[in-house]
Order: C-alpha cells, then structure tokens, then sequence
C-alpha cells in the first residue's frame, strides 16, 4: 500500500492503492463481479468499499484494487471516512458469480514500512 503522506482527520480525496497479490504473486482478478477495500477504522468500525481495478505494465504485470475517499464516506455522526485518529487496517476483498472470494492479507503498514495511522491535525 502506497501512502508517501500522513492522513490526517477529515482528510478528503485520498487514494487506497492495494496490490493484489496470492502468495506474493501479482494475479489478474478479471471476471470478479465484487472488488472492494475491507478497512477497520480507529474506532473498530469496519467500512467496505467498492474499489477499481487498475493495472500496471504493458501487458499488465500488476493488478491493484484502488478507492479514495469522498465526502460524507464515513459511518455514523459526522459520518466522515477519517473522523477517528489512530492506527487501521486494510484488506482486499474480490468475489466472482460462482461463489468463489478471496481475502488480501491484511495491510497494517504501507510500501515504505510506515504503520497505517490516522493523524490528529493542530486545530
């Protein structure tokens, strides 16, 4: 998971970019009828969100399950995506029309090692 940046509450426009991998391989999820973004929130909340599946290479060599955050995306009051500080987790999910799923590892840390955490801002 690709973050570079800090997430701050009520952060708005964030970009969720999962690798989906199987046993550490890139593998396509084509024909999956359900491809979402698991996530636990701060709070213990668990959101799941309808992701995008976007490539990488040409032919593609890399699959990702991509989702970022709008307005109002959040459960309860205020209802916002990041109204909670603290550390989260991530998790791809895909189903296909068959009843086959497959569940991500689970994400605690994003691509430079950092720990997924929701930071409180200074007002």
């Amino acid at each position: 998971m690709s973050c570079h940046v800090e997430i701050h509450v009520g952060d708005i426009g964030t970009l969720y970019h999962v690798e989906v991998l199987d046993a550490g391989q890139p593998f396509d999820p084509a024909g999956a009828t359900i491809t979402q973004l698991i996530f636990k929130m701060p709070n213990g909340l668990i959101l799941r969100k309808d992701a995008t599946v976007t490539t990488e290479g040409s032919p593609a060599d890399s699959w990702f399950l991509d989702y970022t955050v709008v307005p109002g995306d959040g459960i309860g009051s205020p209802g916002e995506f990041h109204d909670n500080e603290g550390a989260f987790q991530v998790q791809g999910y895909l189903e296909w029309g068959d009843g086959r799923n497959w569940h991500s590892d689970i994400i605690t840390a994003d691509t430079d090692g950092q720990e997924l955490r929701i930071f409180p801002n200074l007002d």
